[in-house]
């Protein structure tokens, strides 16, 4: 039911372009978001990047796109970002089915078609949105609300989440309304989540990592350890190696992994420091969690 627009027009680039321009200027937008973009004509996304440049240097241009190769729309010509939903659906299945293999794999592609470049393909990650069931409905083991989302928010790319699943709420597909999926949330309900939470916790925490440690947006990525069960790899920028590892057994585990040059690591999750001894920390990762380790530095 939507209006079809002739992307090959010039009037309709020009008015589009007209209207990224008037929202700059009147309330200083810092980008947009194009629905299914994997429909849209090329040449139009290069006339909306080409105004992106013109309006603002730091504008961001993110697209809806599901399938394909990710690169046809994100480079320096088109797009800076789609949606990522090929990590989406491995952040999922890989935990339901103990498949850390596939999420490592899914990553492992991924970032090949940025080059394996830090500054290369910056991917909008996410678990959940609009039109796909809530994460916290999706998960068989709902203790893997932990793990799945320390990996969103270290591995590489642009993390999102998908308001009220800060606080854990449930959304079932339905097959004729999305309306479970978008419910009008009171926030007086959550005014106290941050306290009585967990998964608020969680979040806020992932965030201020993400905030403070600066591999976690910029880094590289090299994977560390890989079973079924257990996944680990770092992050590396401006010298500094930052160590994430998931569990997703019901279990303890332990790895040995390969640090930098530090003499100890500290989890931003936990607080817990760990020496470095012969280049390597020995961490103990709790069942259906994850951490995130920083060096620290005498």
């Amino acid at each position: 039911l939507l209006v079809k627009l002739n992307q090959h027009n010039p009037a309709v680039k020009d008015y589009i372009c007209d209207v990224i321009r008037f929202w700059v200027k009147e309330f200083d937008i810092d980008g947009i978001r194009l629905d299914a973009a994997d429909v849209l004509d090329f040449g139009y996304m290069q006339a909306l990047r080409h105004t992106a440049n013109e309006v603002k240097p730091d504008f961001w241009l993110m697209g809806e796109v599901i399938h394909g190769d990710y690169t046809r729309w994100v480079n320096e010509g088109t797009l800076h970002s789609v949606t990522n939903y090929h990590l989406h659906k491995a952040l999922y299945s890989g935990h339901n089915d103990h498949n850390y293999f596939e999420i490592a794999h899914t990553v492992k592609r991924l970032y090949g078609m940025g080059g394996n470049r830090p500054d290369g393909l910056k991917l909008y990650n996410f678990v959940d949105n609009h039109d796909v069931e809530r994460i916290y409905t999706k998960l068989n083991n709902k203790a893997h609300f932990s793990p799945v989302h320390v990996l969103l928010y270290t591995l590489p790319g642009i993390p999102s989440i998908y308001y009220g699943s800060e606080f854990g709420i449930e959304g079932k597909k339905e097959r004729f309304s999305d309306d479970s999926l978008r419910p009008a949330l009171s926030l007086s309900d959550y005014k106290e989540a941050l306290k009585e939470n967990s998964c608020t916790r969680l979040i806020a925490s992932l965030g201020k990592a993400r905030q403070e440690v600066k591999a976690l947006s910029y880094g590289d990525y090299k994977e560390l350890v890989l079973t079924n069960r257990q996944y680990a790899f770092s992050r590396s920028y401006d010298g500094e190696i930052v160590l994430v590892a998931v569990n997703n057994d019901d279990n303890d585990s332990y790895l040995r992994l390969q640090a930098g040059d530090a003499v100890e690591y500290m989890d931003m999750l936990s607080g817990e420091t760990i020496p470095v001894q012969d280049g390597h920390i020995d961490v103990k990762i709790s069942a259906n969690s994850g951490q995130i380790w920083v060096p620290i530095h005498e």
